[in-house]
């Protein structure tokens, strides 16, 4: 009789790989991919790679154990189906965006919750994610309103100068001129 499916060895061996990956990561989306063709699920994982992060296939049973090993029941509640796990290693806001961009056009992946600095989420907290500006557009905003102020006093400074030097070539003019 032919024997099928992973050994016990190799199934301990991807929990905790899994759950090492879990740990090691403060940011990560639960999705079901049911009925996307592996070249569309090539194209998520490209664009995931592109900002830090990565798509996995998960065994359920395999990753509840991991989620429960890695002390996150609230999480392994929520795997079923076809399921994976994108992790996160970058901006959280760009991760969230792809996998809410995939979701909109492709019918079969549904994103089912997340994980964010050890707070389970939803799928409208992620969605609210999605749609803030990424990291590097809050940075600009930050400088670019740290940077106005010093600006602005940098143009009055000018301003006042421009008038000295004004009145000093008009009293430079009026004395030369008798």
């Amino acid at each position: 009789m032919k024997e099928t499916g992973f050994s016990r060895v190799s199934k301990n061996l991807i929990i905790t790989e899994l759950e090492k990956e879990i740990k090691s990561h403060s940011i990560f989306f639960i999705a079901d991919h049911s009925s996307i063709p592996a070249a569309m699920m090539d194209k998520l994982r490209a664009k995931l790679r592109g900002s830090k992060g990565r798509y996995l296939v998960v065994k359920n049973t395999l990753g509840r154990r991991a989620f429960e090993g890695a002390k996150l029941a609230g999480v392994s509640e929520t795997i079923s189906g076809a399921c994976g796990v994108a992790f996160s290693s970058g901006d959280p806001v760009t991760s969230s965006k792809i996998l809410v961009d995939f979701a909109k056009e492709n019918e079969g992946f549904k994103i089912r919750s997340g994980w964010m600095d050890g707070r389970l989420l939803g799928l409208e907290d992620i969605r609210a994610l999605a749609s803030l500006p990424s990291r590097e557009v809050l940075l600009t905003r930050l400088v670019s309103s740290m940077q106005s102020p010093i600006s602005r006093f940098a143009g009055v400074l000018a301003g006042t100068l421009r008038k000295a030097v004004t009145v000093l070539d008009a009293i430079a003019k009026q004395k030369g001129g008798k």
